[in-house]
């Protein structure tokens, strides 16, 4: 019998199932690449990918609402600083929406904005701090005639003497964004039931 049981555990040890048979890696890299492009043209606040990498700082920020169940939206940020080995590296953020539902502006190839719902199928999404928010080093440039920002050049940049970063500041932007764009999906709940209401009457 112990024989048999011996037995048994090595065909299972061998035939065992791997959940994590195939890996994503490329494609989660690729994703990511995407949304930070795309966040970079919606925040009009641009810099370098060669050098990006998570500053080790994570957090799982909830936002308290009542209009669905479960009555709270969470998020987990992680905050990443990139930039060109030229620039001074930019902070921006990460984020997955864990429950709950908010609203997000998308800029789509015509250069028009429209209003994306986010929620557990379109789950990831980027936010860049702004000069006013935490990212008090970049400096304006004119891009494609519109006013926009950008990661200062080493050379052009004098520590101890301009701006730097405040990761503290750039925590709390990112926490009133996922505030604004809660009360965003609210606003357009209360919209569309306003709207289904004045078809049924």
């Amino acid at each position: 019998m112990k024989t048999n049981k011996i037995l048994i555990e090595k065909l299972q040890s061998i035939y065992e199932y791997d959940k994590e048979f195939f890996t994503y890696n490329e494609q989660e890299k690729d994703m990511w690449r995407d949304k930070i492009h795309e966040a970079k043209e919606r925040f009009k606040i641009f810099f370098d990918l060669e050098n990006d990498y998570p500053v080790k700082s994570q957090r799982e920020i909830t936002i308290p609402q009542n209009e669905w169940s479960p009555t709270e939206c969470k998020f987990r940020c992680e905050m990443y600083s990139a930039g060109g080995d030229w620039e001074v590296p930019v902070r921006y953020f990460r984020i997955q929406i864990v429950s709950g539902y908010c609203y997000n502006d998308n800029e789509i190839k015509n250069g028009h904005y429209y209003m994306g719902r986010n929620s557990s199928s379109n789950s990831h999404f980027i936010f860049i701090p702004g000069k006013k928010e935490g990212n008090y080093h970049l400096v304006p440039i004119d891009k494609k005639g519109e006013r926009s920002w950008s990661a200062p050049d080493n050379n052009q940049y004098y520590d101890n003497i301009d701006p730097k970063a405040n990761e503290k500041d750039c925590w709390k932007a990112v926490e009133d964004y996922l505030k604004e764009m809660v009360n965003k999906e609210i606003e357009h709940l209360h919209k569309e039931r306003e709207e289904k209401e004045g078809e049924e009457t």
